[in-house]
This record gives structure tokens, sequence and C-alpha cells, in this order.
């Protein structure tokens, strides 16, 4: 992925960016960001450039990939990618562009569906000339070449390339910019939030994935984390967590996580658990007593969105295709002794069906929310003390498209 900004794509951000002092502001004196952010295709190629290409994208979890050998193919912003576990246990990112004429490994004969179980073998071949490459990259076989360039000479300097992967809470992140600093550190009060969940033993449902959904990637992290609409659009859905109950917490420099948390009417309440509110599995076993009472509302941006809850966890990642359109895969997460609850299948379907309702109620308003912001008139403001993650999340976004477009003036 192309990290230099193109003169064209640079003055146009700039221009949209001209205005956004009060972007960041408390919230309660604090502005929209223009909307053209939202809706401008050379701002998405900006994006592109200041964004996707430098930060770190969680594109999966651990147990996605439980066994040696198993392998999760994917395409992020263009780049064919696989996140495997090799055959030692170790989990470990690499291209799939194969490195004889580039033709993607997971194409045409080897294609996936995106809600299909992972993969699982000893080695990645590419389909259109066969040459193989093992769990760790290396280059396995290259039929017929021993006339040019034996497999011998080829294995020297011919392998897929590695792309930087962490590990954080059973999170796997990657990042295309060999440059970029550790993840960790940016996620403490995260990292402080999750000490007791066991994120990386929980169990991973099938995984489900929506395409071509008709909204900015940044319009849904924005809906997902603020609560003021949720009395309103999910009237009926969302009363165990009401919007009266959330709470509030600083965003500061170098934060890579903007988060807060929504009390629940009571301990035995769960979010879409069941028709009456309660909860139907066994809650996540180590959680602090504050925990028990709450629900986690997260995103790391760009990619990933989490609502951490006393029974399970659901992960949203969102995956900008373009400026108004993303493509969403979600996974949810149960501790075992949940999963091993007889009629477990039964509650999970009923939770789905739940779950459904307040995601067609979302996708509706989100849709007419970017409709919305293609108008002359869409406004920037004023903003309810609810919806405080929205300067926050602006504060995350503006850090990180000044500091592109400073770059490119040095």
């Amino acid at each position: 992925m192309d990290t230099v900004l193109d003169g064209k794509i640079r003055a146009r951000a700039a221009e949209i960016l001209l205005d956004v002092e009060r972007c960041t502001d408390p919230v309660q004196s604090a502005q929209l960001l223009p909307r053209q952010v939202y809706t401008s295709q050379d701002f998405f190629e900006f994006e592109k450039q200041a964004i996707f290409a430098r930060e770190w994208l969680c594109v999966a979890h651990v147990n996605e990939i439980p066994n040696p050998g198993d392998q999760l193919p994917m395409t992020i912003f263009d780049e064919p990618i696989v996140v495997l576990r090799d055959l030692s246990g170790e989990i470990r990112t690499l291209s799939t562009v194969c490195q004889h004429r580039g033709h993607p490994i997971f194409d045409g004969l080897n294609a996936r569906d995106a809600e299909a179980p992972c993969l699982n073998g000893t080695k990645l071949v590419c389909p259109y000339h066969n040459w193989a490459f093992g769990l760790d990259g290396k280059l396995v076989a290259a039929p017929q070449m021993t006339e040019t360039v034996p497999l011998k000479d080829l294995r020297r300097f011919v392998r897929l390339p590695a792309v930087r992967t962490e590990i954080f809470h059973g999170l796997v992140f990657v990042n295309f910019d060999p440059d970029a600093r550790p993840l960790a550190p940016t996620l403490a009060k995260l990292d402080a939030e999750l000490a007791t969940f066991g994120l990386d033993e929980l169990v991973p449902m099938p995984a489900s994935m929506r395409r071509d959904l008709p909204w900015n990637w940044k319009i849904h992290h924005d809906n997902a984390l603020e609560p003021y609409h949720t009395a309103f659009v999910h009237k009926g859905v969302h009363e165990s967590a009401p919007s009266r109950l959330a709470e509030f917490g600083e965003f500061d420099p170098g934060d890579g996580q903007i988060m807060h948390p929504t009390y629940l009417v009571s301990e035995e309440a769960s979010l879409g658990d069941a028709a009456d509110g309660r909860r139907r599995t066994p809650g996540i076993p180590g959680l602090t007593e504050e925990q028990r009472k709450r629900v986690m509302f997260a995103s790391v941006p760009p990619l990933i969105f989490g609502i951490f809850q006393p029974t399970f966890v659901s992960l949203s990642f969102v995956l900008p295709t373009s400026a108004r359109t993303i493509d969403l895969r979600r996974v949810n997460l149960y501790p075992k002794s949940a999963v091993e609850v007889p009629g477990f299948e039964e509650i999970y379907a009923e939770q789905l069906k739940r779950k459904a309702v307040a995601i067609e109620q979302d996708a509706v308003t989100t849709e007419a929310l970017q409709r919305g912001y293609e108008s002359r008139f869409a406004p920037r403001g004023p903003l309810a003390k609810l919806e405080t993650t929205i300067p926050q999340m602006n504060a995350w976004l503006l850090t990180r498209y000044q500091a592109a477009l400073g770059a490119t003036d040095g």
C-alpha cells in the first residue's frame, strides 16, 4: 500500500480540513467534522495513505484459526493476505500475492466464501502455475523452472512477504508500515478493561459478512459508540442498557481507543440476550463486580468495534471499500462454559434474531445519515452529552490527518 501522498489528493484533503478547530472541543461546544470527510472519494484516497497504510488494523480473533495449519484469507484495502497459524502454532500474516507472476493465491480455483470456516493445510499453492509456499512464506515448489532458475536458487530470494502482526488480548492486528510504532502502548485503557476478560480464550461463533453497506466507515464508528440514539432508534431492544446509564471518560493524547461503558439495569440483565432482557448463558469468568454490571463499547480505529458485556463479546470488523461503502464482518465470542450449555445452539439462534433487529435499525439510520451528509445543508453540531465519543473520535482522526499532511510539507 503506497504511503506517498499524491499532490492533488493532498491539496483536496488540506482544503476539506481547513475548518476543524472546534471539532475536538469538549462536547458542549464541539463541531462535527466537515461533511466531505464522510462523502469525498478524494478524501477517502487520502485516508488510504494517511491512516490505512500506517495504522494497526484489527482483522481477526486468534481462535478463528485455532489449529496448526489453519488459514484465514482476506483482502484488506486491495492487499490479499492470509492470517494463519503455522505448524508450530505461531500466528503469522503473509501476503498471498504469488512471487512468481503476481497471481493472488486464494483467487480463482482457491476462492472461498467469506462466511466459510477457515482453511487448513501445510502449504499455500498458487492456482496459476502451482508454485507452492510453506506456512512460513518460504518457497516450497516451483514446477518446471529447472531450465532457467533451479528451485534451490529460487529459494534464496523468493518468499511470500510477511506483514507485521501484533496480538492484543487475542485480537490479530496487522500493519503495512514497517516503521509503525508498537500497538500495545496506545491501548493502555483497553488493556486494563480486557485484563479480566480472557478474550484470547473465548470461543468464536461462525463469522457473518455483509457487503456494500452504503455508509462511510467513520459514521459506523460514531453510531456504534454514541448512546444518544439508542432510546429512539432501538426502543424495545436496548432497555437493559439504557442511555441514561451511560458514562464517559477522558480521551488523552496518544490514546488508540475510544470507549465508554453503559450500565445494565441489573446484574442479571444482558443486552440482546433474551426477550425479557435476562441472561440465558453463564457469564465470562473472572470479571470484576463492576464489569458484571455494565457493557463496554470500544473502538480501535480504523477497523474494529467491540461490545464487551458480561456474557459474551461481539466484534465488528469494519472494512472500508469507498468513501460511501463498507463491508462488515461480525464475530461473536462466548466462554466455553456457555457453548457447553445444553441447548446453546437454540439460545444463540434466538440471540441472533434479536440482534438482527438492532442491526437493521442501525442500517436504516446510518444509510439515511450518509444521504444527509451529501447535502449542502448538512449541519456540524451542536452535540448532546451522550455524543461525547464523537469529538473523541475526531481527535483520533485529526491527529493522523494532520500528521500525514505535515509529513508531506517537510
